[in-house]
């Protein structure tokens, strides 16, 4: 009589679980201050970087190691801050922080002259020559990006994180053509400031 062989059973991989799960709780920082420059409400930045950090964790066999899981997870947060802003049953923002505008401008009126002048000779940038100078240079991008006023922040992230027409970036925030592009002009202006003192001024020194 032959009896039937015993299938081994194979005990789930908890290990890669618990990677992800604190590759996921180290990232979620990052993505929650980009979630706060574009929604400029806390507990709605809090719910779209939660459905995030949720969609990669249930969605975790589809990603291929094409990209780094920090890349995949923007690309989520994005969507569904878009997805947020273009839904009809969003709650409008009735107010978006604009505590620190002053200490911006400042910033920015400090860099030019009674001429509008650029007040020191402005440096030429060059490309980071490592990979090490390109994460640090982008990390100090990061830190400037969160210094910009409410609205200009919130602007800018909206142009260039999400990827919005500047017609949309309008609408989207209730404010005329015009005023967006004098924001977004600003806030280039204010990030250029930014990092020619905070990175480009340290690489030189």
């Amino acid at each position: 009589m032959t009896h039937p062989t015993a299938t081994a059973v194979v005990p789930p991989d908890t290990s890669a679980a618990s990677t992800l799960s604190s590759d996921l709780t180290a990232m979620r920082p990052k993505l929650l201050r980009h979630a706060r420059v574009l929604v400029r409400d806390a507990t709605i930045a809090e719910d779209l970087v939660q459905e995030t950090l949720l969609a990669v964790f249930e969605r975790r066999a589809q990603h291929q190691g094409a990209s780094t899981l920090h890349t995949w997870a923007t690309a989520i947060l994005k969507n569904k801050v878009a997805d947020w802003y273009r839904s009809p049953d969003r709650v409008r923002l009735t107010s978006i922080e604009t505590d620190d505008a002053g200490s911006t401008d400042d910033a920015l009126d400090r860099l030019f002259n009674a001429q509008g002048e650029h007040a020191a000779p402005v440096q030429a940038w060059q490309q980071p020559e490592t990979q090490m100078e390109t994460h640090q240079l982008k990390n100090v991008l990061d830190q400037c990006v969160e210094r910009l006023s409410g609205l200009q922040g919130t602007a800018f992230m909206m142009r260039e994180w999400l990827g919005f027409e500047t017609h949309e970036v309008a609408q989207r925030l209730d404010i005329s053509a015009e005023n967006c592009r004098t924001l977004l002009h600003r806030a280039r202006l204010s990030l250029r400031g930014c990092l020619q003192v905070r990175w480009y001024g340290k690489v030189r020194a």
